[in-house]
C-alpha cells in the first residue's frame, strides 16, 4: 500500500516529496498523516505528543519552560527530590497504543536534551517508529554525522535543533555553553547528510525580531531550505526571572509579516489550511516525565494522569475546558493577562509541576470566575 501526497493536498511539492517519501517506506504513517485534515474537519482533534521522559540537560539555558521540572532545581533550591513515580518504557507503550487507537500520529522526544539519555534507542523502539512519526528536539551538541545516520537508522524522522542567534557569541551567551553555536552549524549538517527531516528552532524575546540578526536568521532558513520555527518567550519556567524577554504584540506582528517572505512560523502560523489558533490540547499536548498531560508546554497545570485516566478522556478534558477547548485567536499563557495572573499565582512556590488536576484546571472550576 502506498500514498501519493501532492501539492493539491495542501503541501508545497518539497513536503509532497518528503511526504510521498515516507509513504513508500512507512505506509501506515503516512496514512495517518493524510487523515488529520479529514479529522479536523469532523471536529476531532489531532495532536502532536511531546513526550517529556527525562529533564537531564548538557545545558542551562536562560530562557528554559522545563528549568522548575528539573531535578537539579529541586535539589538546589528546595532541598528535596521529586519521589512521584516517574514514566518508564511500558508506560510509553501503552501511551503509543492509545494514540494509535486515537488516530494520533505524531510524537516529539523532547526534555532536557534527549541525545543525553542513555535509553534513548529504547523510547524510540517504545514509541513504535513504524506507528507513529517519530521526531526529536536537540540542542546539537551531541548531533555529529554519525549519530545522525544513527537516529535515522532506528526510525527518527525529523529533528527540531535550536538555534538562538546568527551570531556566535549572543547564542552561545543565551545557552550559557561556550562551542554550542559551532555545534550546532555542524549538526546542521550532519542531519541533512543523514536524511533527517528539519526544522530550527529559535526563541523570540522582546524586540529580537526588529533587529537585523532575527532577519538575517530568516535568510539563512531560506537559503538553506529549513523551517524556522519561532518559539515566543512567555512568562514560565527561567522567564519568569526575565520578565524583559516576554515579547509585545508588536513583535508577533513582524514576524506574521516575515511568514510571507521567508519559511518562518509559530505555533499560532495556520498550516496546510487550518488554522487553530492557540493550539492548546487541539494542536500539541505534554507528558511530563511523571506522566501528568498538560495543554501546552509553557502551561504547568495538568489534565490528568496517564496512570490514572485514559488519554482519550484527557483529551476531552482538554476540549470541555473553556480557557483551551474553544478555537482563539490569542495565546492563552503569552497573551492573556487574566490567565497569566492565575498561572503565575498558582504556580508560585509549588515544589512540584505540573500544578495537579483539580487544583489548576478541573471541571468544576475552570477558573472562569476568578
Amino acid at each position: 500500500m502506498s500514498i501519493a501526497l501532492t501539492p493539491d493536498a495542501g503541501l508545497n511539492p518539497g513536503e509532497a516529496a518528503k511526504r510521498n517519501d515516507l509513504a513508500q517506506r512507512k505506509p501506515y504513517i503516512a496514512a495517518k498523516l493524510a487523515r488529520i485534515t479529514e479529522m479536523e474537519e469532523r471536529g476531532e482533534i489531532s495532536p502532536i505528543i511531546r513526550l517529556e521522559k527525562s529533564y537531564l540537560c548538557n545545558f542551562t539555558c536562560t530562557h528554559c519552560s522545563a528549568e522548575y521540572y528539573m531535578d537539579r532545581h529541586l535539589k538546589k533550591v528546595f532541598q528535596i527530590v521529586d519521589e512521584r513515580r516517574k514514566i518508564d518504557l511500558d508506560d510509553i507503550r501503552r501511551i503509543s497504543r492509545e494514540a494509535d487507537e486515537l488516530g494520533l500520529a505524531r510524537f516529539v522526544i523532547t526534555g532536557g536534551e534527549p541525545l543525553v539519555m542513555k535509553d534513548f534507542d529504547e523510547v524510540v523502539a517504545a514509541i513504535d517508529p513504524d506507528r507513529h512519526y517519530v521526531i526529536t528536539d536537540t540542542n546539537g551538541w551531541f548531533l555529529d554525522l554519525a549519530k545522525a545516520k544513527h537516529l535515522k537508522s532506528i526510525g527518527v524522522e525529523k529533528v527540531q535543533l535550536s538555534l538562538d542567534s546568527m551570531v556566535e557569541a549572543d547564542h552561545d551567551a543565551f545557552r550559557n555553553k561556550p562551542g554550542s553555536y559551532k555545534r550546532v552549524m555542524r549538526a546542521i549538517d550532519a542531519a541533512r547528510e543523514a536524511g533527517l527531516n528539519l526544522i530550527l528552532s529559535t526563541v523570540l524575546v522582546k524586540g529580537r525580531a526588529k533587529t537585523d540578526e532575527f532577519r538575517q536568521m530568516c535568510e539563512f532558513a531560506k537559503a538553506k531550505g529549513i523551517g524556522l520555527y519561532v518559539s515566543y518567550a512567555k512568562p514560565t519556567g527561567s522567564c519568569t526571572e526575565h520578565p524583559e524577554f516576554v515579547i509585545e504584540k508588536e513583535d508577533a506582528d513582524i514576524v506574521r509579516e516575515l511568514e510571507k517572505e521567508y519559511p518562518v512560523f509559530t505555533h499560532m502560523t495556520p498550516s496546510y489550511g487550518s488554522f487553530k489558533g492557540c493550539i492548546t490540547v487541539k494542536g500539541i499536548i505534554t507528558i511530563t516525565s511523571t506522566a501528568e498531560v498538560t495543554p501546552c508546554p509553557y502551561i504547568d497545570f495538568s489534565l490528568g494522569n496517564l496512570r490514572e485516566t485514559p488519554l482519550k478522556e484527557i483529551l476531552a478534558r482538554g476540549m470541555r475546558n473553556p480557557w483551551l477547548g474553544p478555537h482563539r485567536p490569542d495565546c492563552l499563557i503569552g497573551e492573556d493577562p487574566q490567565f497569566i495572573k492565575i498561572h503565575t499565582e498558582r504556580t508560585q512556590g509549588r515544589t512540584h509541576l505540573p500544578v495537579p488536576w483539580g487544583q489548576g484546571f478541573s471541571d468544576h472550576d475552570s477558573l472562569q470566575d476568578e
